[in-house]
C-alpha cells in the first residue's frame, strides 16, 4: 500500500498539467539544455506544461519505471535514506542526468515542494553522485 502511494504521488505530480509554475525557467542540467524551457503555446488545452516538456518527462519516467521512481522519489522529497539497488541505479544511469535533473526541477517546481528546493536538490545530486560511482 506505500509504495502504491508513492507512486501515485509521482504520476499526479508529473502527469498533471499544472506542475510548472513558470516553463521559462531553465532547466538544470549539466549542460544548461534550455531547449526544454518554453513558453507554453495557447493551444496546448490549457496546461501550463508545453506539450513537448510532457513528453519528455513520459520517456524518462518510462525508463526508470514505477518501482525505481519510487525509491528515488522517497530519497530525494521525503528523505528517506533508503538503500538504492544496483538495478535502479543502472535505470537512472541509463535514464540520464538530464531526465534525472528535470524531474526533481518539475517536482519542486510545485507549491508543496518549492520551499525545500535547495534540499531536495542536494538529496538529487547525492542520488546522482551514489548511483554514477
Amino acid at each position: 500500500m506505500a509504495s502504491f502511494c508513492k507512486v501515485s504521488i509521482i504520476a499526479f505530480v508529473l502527469a498533471s498539467g499544472v506542475f510548472l509554475s513558470s516553463p521559462t525557467q531553465a532547466i538544470r542540467t549539466s549542460e544548461q539544455d534550455s531547449s526544454l524551457a518554453f513558453e507554453p503555446s495557447s493551444d496546448n488545452g490549457g496546461n501550463i506544461i508545453p506539450i513537448e516538456l510532457r513528453h519528455y518527462l513520459d520517456e524518462c519516467l518510462k525508463k526508470i519505471g514505477d518501482e525505481c521512481g519510487a525509491i528515488f522519489f522517497t530519497r530525494i522529497f521525503i528523505g528517506k535514506e533508503n538503500g538504492i539497488p544496483a538495478s535502479c541505479c543502472q535505470k537512472l544511469l541509463d535514464m540520464g542526468e538530464e531526465c534525472h535533473y528535470t524531474i526533481t526541477e518539475s517536482i519542486i517546481s510545485r507549491p508543496e515542494f518549492r520551499a525545500n528546493a535547495t534540499l531536495y536538490e542536494t538529496r538529487a545530486v547525492d542520488t546522482w553522485n551514489i548511483c554514477s560511482q
